[in-house]
């Protein structure tokens, strides 16, 4: 199969098509004895003759008629395979694995998605919301085409670009003793008991980075794996968060959560755009990241 010659059996199927070595060459607009050359050069690689010319006529062989029914086959799937290289060529049609961390995941990302999706309908998309460690293992493995992330991965070589300011702020139920304060000195928090998330979350390592620069004890009352078992148990009195401004716009509307004002608070840190630095992007990831860069600054976060 290794002297299979595509050009060869290319000829061979306008021959066979036709039953014609002359309107073959019509066809092909080459010289008859060029294609009767290309024919005879397909035999003696195959081992088999193609042809028979009984009297003025050209006949398949048996050899010949399987090969004509296998060489369609195999120019269908030829054809397939170079309209599946144009689509993915174009932005329009492809699919797009995004990954983000859960705060911007759940509250800024389906926004753009769906942005994005009205630009490009066909686009098959797939976001992955799961905390940062996650997201650094699906890059590592190239199970995503880019993240969405706070802390940058050192132990991997990345692109990264600025996506989107991430204000983290002290929560607390209205009636709490700080509540209504202005500019409580951080000490005071040494005696409060905080909700933190998860191990890997880039607000509890945000969190637990304050208070070791301000030489603080990190009171723990309990620990949560998302922003709304967080925000509910704060409501409730089980302590103190800090948690992402973009993530309690209803809960200050409906008074449920009130903001400290503390000093060194709020922390200013930024979400990222990172993918591998190696990575060759689809056409689609392409425009995608396009889209984020370019568009970002016209949303509110």
């Amino acid at each position: 199969m290794h002297q299979m010659n595509l050009h060869r059996l290319a000829t061979f199927q306008v021959v066979a098509k036709h039953c014609s070595y002359v309107r073959a060459a019509e066809e092909l607009h080459f010289s008859q004895p060029a294609v009767s050359a290309q024919i005879h050069q397909l035999e003696d690689s195959l081992g088999v003759r193609l042809f028979d010319k009984i009297g003025h006529k050209t006949h398949l062989t048996p050899a010949g008629a399987e090969l004509y029914r296998y060489s369609q086959k195999i120019f269908t799937l030829i054809e397939e395979t170079l309209e599946t290289m144009d689509a993915l060529r174009n932005p329009h049609n492809g699919q797009l694995r995004i990954g983000a961390d859960t705060t911007v995941g759940t509250y800024v990302v389906p926004r753009l998605l769906g942005e994005f999706r009205s630009l490009y309908p066909n686009v098959e998309i797939t976001l992955e919301v799961v905390n940062r460690g996650y997201l650094v293992e699906d890059l590592e493995q190239n199970r995503l085409d880019m993240v969405i992330m706070g802390k940058i991965p050192t132990e991997i070589p990345v692109f990264v670009a600025p996506f989107a300011p991430n204000e983290l702020v002290l929560i607390a139920p209205p009636r709490h003793r700080l509540a209504g304060c202005v500019r409580v000195p951080i000490v005071e928090l040494a005696r409060e008991h905080f909700l933190l998330r998860e191990m890997g979350s880039g607000t509890r390592a945000a969190l637990e980075e304050s208070f070791a620069n301000a030489g603080l004890p990190l009171l723990v009352s309990m620990q949560m794996g998302n922003n709304s078992a967080i925000k509910q148990s704060v409501a409730a009195g089980l302590g103190i968060a800090l948690i992402s401004r973009v993530a309690i716009d209803i809960e200050l509307e409906t008074s449920r959560l009130v903001m400290l004002d503390v000093e060194g608070f709020p922390l200013m840190r930024q979400w990222r755009l990172v993918h591998l630095k190696d990575k060759n992007l689809s056409s689609t990831a392409r425009a995608f990241k396009n889209f984020l860069l370019q568009n970002i600054a016209h949303y509110k976060i």
